[in-house]
């Protein structure tokens, strides 16, 4: 079974990057509420809509690990990829997979990969809303 922290990579591999903290943490509430991808996070209301403490602890781990790199951008924006290490293992990670599981990540990511951050906001506060 795939862990949650390994997903994490999986999700970038397959994005290339994610251009923030905020839409990194929409689209992995969205994957887990409205895609049915199972992770563990648990998410509480925070400014921007849902938000996972956790998730954020995973984040600082594979960076600090040197497998994801977070690079500061203008203003409060962090580009969040892979290093060459973190594409290894992304990949080694993907062909664990469960291919139904594999294939419904992929569907979803195709899905948000060209979302503004703004709609994909919009959206998990909708569902948080609605679920709460």
């Amino acid at each position: 079974m795939v862990k949650d922290i390994e997903k994490l990579l999986v999700i970038l591999k397959n994005l290339g990057k994610i251009e923030g903290r905020t839409r990194f943490q929409k689209i992995v509430f969205l994957l887990k509420h409205k895609d049915g991808i199972k992770f563990d996070y648990t998410f509480i209301p925070y400014y921007y809509g849902p938000y996972s403490p956790e998730l954020q602890t995973e984040i600082n781990l594979l960076e600090a690990a040197d497998i994801l790199k977070v690079i500061p951008q203008d203003g409060a924006l962090y580009m969040h990829i892979l290093t060459s290490r973190g594409q290894k293992l992304a990949r080694e990670i993907e062909n664990k997979m469960d291919a139904a599981e594999k294939a419904r990540l992929k569907e979803a990511l195709r899905k948000y990969k060209n979302k503004s951050t703004i709609s994909l906001i919009a959206e998990a506060k909708k569902i948080a809303t609605n679920s709460a």
